[in-house]
């Protein structure tokens, strides 16, 4: 790490746990977060790697990186108020599992730019006991997100074991994740795979196919439900999660998603009457903790289908 954060441990501060003198100290996240970050090296101590579970002495030197400094100095900026006027609808509930339909336009979580009016909020206004759930203060319960102007389906984890649990069914790639995505132009196949590696660009900014270094593995698969004079109709199953993954890829294609302002092609107009992207996660499947896999759908907003129809 080249900028540091240095803390002197002194006799009151010694014989502490690591893990819990952070979460102590910097109570914008929690015990399991500073555990991540320990072993991930974003904390050293005495400029060495070391375990969350280490007890402190006095004159340790405790490094924070810059990077989780700066993401902690965010953190006591936004605005975790529930709000009653956040809108989302509830497809399914148990005592694990809130599973709910997220509109177009609506941000997942909190951040600097967006300090409120987010579905974090909404959802601490419906379950205010969420605030206890995850790794992260400003993402209760969330253990994915969709895209602002994405809406669909997700699942929000209403304790810390279901949390933990189906975050590593992401991990492990067992998630089932279904789109529905109308396209630009007409797409000659029936069925196939994009197996393209996505990575950020240097020169934009944004993420981007490619084949650099820090491009990684993302594999999508598509279907051709139904093809319009000037558009195609796509159900899509990710097999990777990248960030934007849908719509790189299928920009990489030459069949960029209808509304989408951002990985659009220049030969493609869209039209201003349209106000959202054409991408809906419709179907999401996982095991719930009885290890019995449930299959749950999101039906398409009615702008989606008015437009197609």
């Amino acid at each position: 790490m080249k900028q540091k954060n240095k803390i002197i441990i002194n006799k009151q501060k010694s014989n502490s746990r690591l893990d819990l003198f952070l979460a102590k100290n910097f109570s914008e996240y929690s015990r399991s977060f500073w555990q991540s970050i320990i072993q991930q090296e974003g904390v050293l101590l005495n400029d060495k790697k070391i375990f969350p579970h280490y007890k402190l002495k006095i004159d340790d030197v405790i490094f924070i990186s810059q990077k989780i400094l700066k993401k902690i100095a965010e953190q006591k900026k936004i605005d975790l108020s529930p709000d009653k006027k956040i809108k989302f609808k509830i497809i399914f509930e148990d005592k694990d599992f809130l599973i709910i339909s997220k509109p177009s336009g609506l941000t997942v979580h909190p951040s600097e730019s967006v300090p409120k009016n987010t579905l974090v909020n909404g959802l601490l206004a419906y379950l205010p006991k969420l605030k206890n759930v995850g790794e992260d203060k400003a993402r209760p319960g969330i253990v994915h997100r969709l895209d602002k102007d994405v809406s669909g389906i997700m699942a929000i984890a209403k304790n810390q074991k279901s949390f933990q649990f189906l975050k590593l069914q992401f991990k492990n790639r067992e998630v089932k994740k279904e789109y529905l995505a109308l396209i630009h132009g007409i797409i000659n196949k029936d069925s196939g795979e994009i197996n393209l590696k996505i990575g950020r660009s240097k020169k934009t900014g944004l993420m981007a196919a490619g084949r650099n270094k820090n491009c990684k593995e993302a594999k999508t698969l598509f279907w051709t439900i139904k093809k319009f004079q000037k558009f195609s109709l796509l159900k899509i199953q990710i097999l990777t999660g990248r960030t934007h993954q849908i719509r790189v890829h299928l920009k990489a294609i030459g069949h960029p998603v209808v509304g989408d302002k951002i990985y659009c092609l220049k030969k493609y107009k869209n039209s201003p009457k349209i106000k959202r992207i054409f991408l809906h996660s419709y179907k999401l499947g996982f095991k719930n903790l009885k290890n019995e896999w449930v299959e749950l759908e999101a039906e398409a907003p009615n702008e989606f289908k008015k437009f197609y129809e």
